[in-house]
């Protein structure tokens, strides 16, 4: 009977302590699970649900704490699952907001990138996407990915064929 009593008491004190943790460290906690169980699953096709329950908790965690230093990085990562999920706005807004409220972030420069390749690739909004890779270029001209954005904007609206024309061109010019 004593035993049962301290047991009772432990588990009291246990969800005393847990229940006077802030929202902040709870919605980190959730967070965690969350992404521990999409980890564990890993079937070829992960469950549509799982990935949209994260995003969703990626994106509440954001709107609810945001001054928490892991809003960029939540917000890099909701947009990779937006992007997933074929939430082509919602992908560009997660990205934006990193880029626009957060400059200093690691991931800034990559959500400017992936924001405008959206843009180009999936929503095919040709002038937002110029727009967007020229600001990159810009603003990072030295960064990893500056090859590829000036690529993409030498290649920008071009069609597979222009582009192998163009290319076969250059190396009959270049072999001449």
């Amino acid at each position: 009977m004593k035993r049962t009593v301290t047991n009772l008491f432990a588990i009291a004190i246990i969800c005393f302590l847990a229940s006077c943790q802030s929202p902040e460290k709870k919605s980190l906690l959730r967070l965690m699970e969350l992404e521990k169980n999409l980890a564990k699953d890993t079937s070829k096709m992960p469950d549509k649900k799982k990935i949209n329950e994260v995003f969703l908790a990626y994106k509440n965690f954001a709107d609810s704490f945001p001054k928490n230093d892991s809003v960029p990085e939540y917000l890099y990562r909701a947009g990779r699952l937006a992007s997933g999920l074929t939430y082509l706005m919602e992908a560009v807004n997660c990205y934006h907001r990193v880029y626009d409220k957060f400059p200093a972030s690691k991931r800034a420069p990559f959500c400017l990138f992936m924001e405008a390749f959206i843009y180009e690739n999936q929503l095919h909004g040709m002038e937002k996407a110029k727009k967007l890779y020229e600001e990159f270029m810009k603003k990072y001209p030295d960064h990893e990915l500056a090859k590829d954005v000036k690529f993409s904007l030498d290649h920008l609206g071009k069609s597979d064929e222009e582009m192998i024309k163009e290319f076969e061109e250059k190396q009959k010019a270049k072999n001449s």
